[in-house]
């Protein structure tokens, strides 16, 4: 079994934080800063975004939200609620993860995570996306 992993955006502080707990019922997230910080609040303070399961080129984990680019191209990640991962390249929406066939993920995510860098994301870095455009 996948276990779903996320990250979060502090609204207040600005900040990228590292999930350690998410209770739905409640609508309570744990999460820890980069002092060491550990706490526990209402989750409408925080923007969560939710791992593709895939690397990039220097082995760091794709998140929703992140900026990517292979070289050439920059876009940014997002998540369709029902099918998976994706970017828009060009207008063209491309999925990441869950659109491709269950016998080609492991060659394409191999090939993805050869090409792709990190290069920020949307909410410490939305220049990046800007000079795309």
């Amino acid at each position: 079994m996948v276990v779903p992993k996320f990250r979060a955006w502090d609204k207040e502080f600005k900040e990228m934080v590292q999930v350690d707990a998410i209770v739905l019922d409640d609508q309570v997230i744990k999460v820890t800063y980069k002092n060491g910080n550990v706490v526990k609040e209402d989750i409408k303070y925080y923007d969560l975004m939710q791992s593709t399961g895939l690397l990039d080129k220097n082995g760091k984990e794709i998140f929703e939200g992140d900026i990517i680019t292979d070289g050439e191209d920059v876009s940014d990640i997002k998540r369709h609620p029902t099918l998976g991962f994706y970017t828009v390249d060009n207008g063209r929406e491309t999925f990441v993860s869950d659109g491709v066939d269950v016998e080609y993920f492991e060659e394409y995510a191999e090939e993805f995570s050869e090409t792709i860098e990190i290069i920020g994301n949307i909410y410490e870095n939305p220049e990046l996306l800007e000079e795309k455009e």
